[in-house]
């Protein structure tokens, strides 16, 4: 009996907080966990967007746009023609075929003109150049002691 647990309604509020907070944010399919994944980050001249595990897909069945800020990442994975996969009887099967779409805002002043993506060992690259209202700008100091 001194392995029990003491319920605390902090705690689970807490988490019922946290997923809801990720509902309003990602949208529905972040529960589900259907959502592609993505990791944004930036460099001192860019953001950069790193999506997947994209395994299997070619670059050509990735569309990746730009609207406003928001950038969107649309394709599809599809099965093995029955051409390259004998008949098989699945005992398990977890991974998704079909269209997928993710859309994430930018928050940062960024020229999408000049982006440039690539995909190399299922994570597709994205790098956005910052414009120039983002660039930290050094200011220098001019003394006017003697």
């Amino acid at each position: 009996m001194a392995n029990l647990l003491r319920w605390n309604p902090r705690r689970e509020l807490g988490n019922l907080r946290e997923s809801m907070g990720r509902i309003l944010e990602e949208g529905f399919a972040s529960v589900s966990g259907s959502m592609l994944p993505v990791d944004i980050y930036e460099t001192e001249d860019a953001v950069v967007v790193e999506a997947g595990p994209l395994h299997g897909i070619h670059a050509d069945d990735i569309e990746v746009s730009f609207t406003g800020n928001v950038l969107t990442i649309r394709g599809e994975t599809r099965e093995a023609s029955a051409q390259e996969k004998p008949v098989v009887t699945y005992l398990r099967r977890e991974r998704r075929h079909g269209r997928f779409s993710r859309a994430v805002t930018i928050p940062r002043p960024v020229k999408a003109e000049e982006a440039v993506a690539s995909l190399k060992d299922g994570i597709l690259t994205i790098t956005i150049p910052k414009s120039d209202e983002a660039r930290p700008r050094v200011i220098s100091i001019e003394s006017t002691e003697g």
